[in-house]
């Protein structure tokens, strides 16, 4: 008898499947409501969010229904269409906000493990159909196409189809509302035919419901950040029986996979460098597209753009790709033995759709001069710095590149060969400069080296560390907001500079400066704030110079300095100190007739002398000084001077005491000149 009961139950179970519900469920749907201006939603709607991306959209997708109040009713979102938010609201009987339902049937109130309890229940819910073969398409700029099939494993009654188009995500830089929110995904936008009762569906067994369904979207809508969410809900019991979602598609889109470095360092001899961008044609339509290859080229440099296989071209090229189709892009770059540092960029457009475009930008630098580091923790102070060694270019003829802290980490070899350090820190004022920074500022310092360090946050977080204590000899004193001004000192070479640091074409982001003092009489107090404290003057600047290395502390950033001129000329002195020259032309009674290097003064000397040259017209110039063994100790200067009498000035207390020869090479109007003359320091 037990055996014959077993035998019954077992066929039982086994035929259950043929006659129940037998589909599996495709994806939940969660109808969420929720108002820019409600402080509840802004506390449960991360919480949700989190649930829903860890379960993801192969599981779960929600809709998010934004209703008109609280007051004011300016959520824009319930604006795209009040019309079917309010039917959806009305549909569920929805008072209060937030709240949100899972597949219609469970309300799961604020609850973080009741929605995903909620969630897991219901996808391990079988469904009496399947939504098969759904397709969304850009039918025109303000209409969605949305299409597919609706397959019943059973006879299905009161079902209803549902289509509704939602926007993924919308992000604001500041809340548009008053609840302070900024983020906003599954945003709502269109039903069809409504949100209140659907297309009424009967499908049954080998008689499946195809459907074609148009949605509409505002024209300046991101068709990438569209998707279609198409469910089959019982009006009656309000459950949701099957769910499925899709991207919209389009006639024409691409994607390109860019894993080339934005930054880097070369030798100017390196040879060529490449950049690879895979580029795929994902559209419905063939397409082709346009490739544009942009940049700031250094004088002398190669450069191309290919694809692969193809012909190179140094601008521009056409890239064919039926729909499907894949390729590489291939950017070279040569610096060809030239110093310089290369601003390029790609755009990819497509010809298909104009209004479909990617561009990626690089930099790559060879042979700087001086580098400069931008340690500002992702901000854009790089600018002010750009604007400066933009306008002394001419001035100063040196090669200048920026490495960003926030893209790579900083290594030591990036200094090699470097003439002067430039690093800013921005706003930061915590770890401003990480331990293995300052070892590699100590070492590159130890070896020569040639350093200005500019930021508000430095004297703070510094104020213990070898680097601030034993090399810059600084001494942080206190935060110094009412800062707003420094002045150079007299008798030191800052003499005469007077910069605002507030307000103007600045940063204006000064609010931690620090004021500080020497700790030693290895460090020269070099400016001061104008402002007192306590009736004492407080500093703003040092420089050091040891014999090994120089360096120049600004307990301020020089991205705030108010003039954009101002900061360029200042930017200029600090430069010219730490090369140990200048170069300023004098205004003759006479113009000179002929070339002529002239006797330094003072001779010998210990460690700066002037030495003067005369030029009758424009020439390109290169003074330099050389060792008894012919080797070139130092360049004094090179570019192009304007015809007249020039001073240089030379600081050699890097050097040991000896016999040195400065030369003078001139090229102007069609005239070479070169002369040699003997210096002598003492020391």
């Amino acid at each position: 008898m037990s055996f014959t009961k077993k035998i019954v139950l077992i066929a039982t179970i086994l035929i259950v499947p043929a006659l129940g519900i037998a589909a599996q469920r495709q994806c939940v749907i969660i109808d969420a409501f929720t108002q820019w201006n409600c402080p509840p939603c802004a506390s449960w709607n991360p919480q949700e969010r989190s649930v829903l991306n860890a379960m993801g959209r192969d599981t779960v997708i929600s809709i998010k229904t934004h209703v008109s109040w609280p007051v004011p009713d300016n959520d824009a979102f319930h604006h795209y269409n009040v019309t079917e938010c309010n039917q959806r609201r009305n549909y569920y009987s929805v008072n209060s906000v937030p709240q949100g339902f899972a597949d219609g049937v469970t309300n799961f109130g604020q609850s973080t493990t009741t929605l995903r309890n909620t969630i897991r229940t219901r996808y391990a819910t079988p469904s009496p159909c399947t939504i098969d073969d759904l397709v969304a398409l850009t039918l025109t700029p303000t209409t969605v196409q949305v299409s597919g099939t609706v397959t019943a494993e059973e006879s299905m009654s009161n079902s209803n189809l549902y289509a509704v188009l939602i926007r993924d995500e919308v992000s604001y830089t500041s809340p548009p509302g008053s609840n302070g929110e900024t983020y906003f995904p599954d945003i709502f936008c269109d039903a069809a035919p409504n949100f209140s009762a659907g297309t009424p569906i009967t499908p049954s067994p080998g008689s499946p419901y195809d459907f074609s369904i148009t949605l509409g979207r505002d024209a300046s809508w991101d068709v990438a950040n569209l998707s279609v969410v198409v469910f089959v809900q019982n009006n009656s019991t309000r459950e949701i029986l099957q769910g499925a979602w899709s991207h919209v598609s389009q006639d024409y889109a691409f994607s390109t996979t860019n894993d080339n470095p934005a930054q880097l360092m070369v030798s100017p001899a390196g040879g060529e460098q490449g950049y690879i961008i895979q580029l795929s044609n994902e559209g419905l339509q063939d397409d082709i597209y346009t490739v544009s290859l942009t940049g700031d080229w250094p004088t002398g440099w190669a450069h191309s753009v290919e694809e692969s296989g193809g012909t190179s071209n140094p601008d521009q090229i056409s890239v064919s790709l039926a729909s499907g189709e894949s390729t590489f892009l291939i950017i070279r770059a040569n610096p060809n033995g030239n110093p310089g540092h290369a601003r390029f960029g790609l755009n990819v457009q497509s010809t298909g759709n104009e209004l479909i475009e990617v561009g990626y930008n690089w930099r790559l630098m060879a042979g700087l001069d001086v580098l400069v580091i931008d340690a500002d923790g992702g901000n854009t102070y790089e600018t002010y710095y750009e604007q400066a060694f933009d306008a002394i270019d001419t001035q100063m003829n040196i090669v200048w590149g920026w490495w960003d802290t926030s893209l790579d980490d900083v290594d030591y070899s990036l200094f090699d060969g470097v003439d002067i350090l430039v690093w800013f820190t921005g706003d930061l004022f915590q770890e401003t400069l990480t331990p293995i920074d300052q070892i590699n500022i100590q070492d590159y310092l130890d070896a020569g080296g040639k350093l200005l360090l500019t930021g508000q946050g430095i004297g703070f977080d510094m104020r213990n560390d070898q680097l601030f204590t034993d090399y810059l000899h600084a001494r942080y004193i206190r935060p110094f907001p009412i800062g707003t001004s420094v002045s150079g000192i007299s008798g030191t070479w800052a003499d005469g500079a007077a910069v605002s640091i507030v307000g103007g074409e600045g940063a204006n982001n000064q609010n931690r400066q620090s004021s500080i003092e020497l700790r030693s009489s290895e460090a020269t107090m070099i400016m001061n704030y104008d402002q007192l404290y306590n009736d004492s003057t407080q500093g703003a600047g040092l420089s050091v110079n040891s014999g090994t290395y120089k360096a120049i502390y600004l307990a301020f950033g020089l991205e705030a300095v108010s003039s954009t001129a101002t900061r360029a000329s200042f930017l200029e002195s600090c430069l010219n100190w730490l090369y140990g020259i200048t170069a300023t032309p004098e205004a003759p009674a006479v113009m000179p007739t002929e070339f002529s290097l002239m006797q330094n003064y003072p001779n010998p000397f210990n460690p700066e002398t002037t030495i003067p040259f005369a030029l009758p017209v424009r020439s390109n110039v290169k003074l330099s000084v050389y060792d008894l063994l012919g080797r070139e100790v130092a360049t004094l200067a090179e570019g192009s001077f304007e015809a007249g009498t020039h001073t240089v000035s030379w600081d050699a207390s890097n050097l040991s005491s000896g016999v040195y020869f400065y030369r003078l090479d001139a090229q102007g109007a069609q005239q070479n000149f070169n002369s040699t003359r003997k210096i002598v320091l003492m020391k």
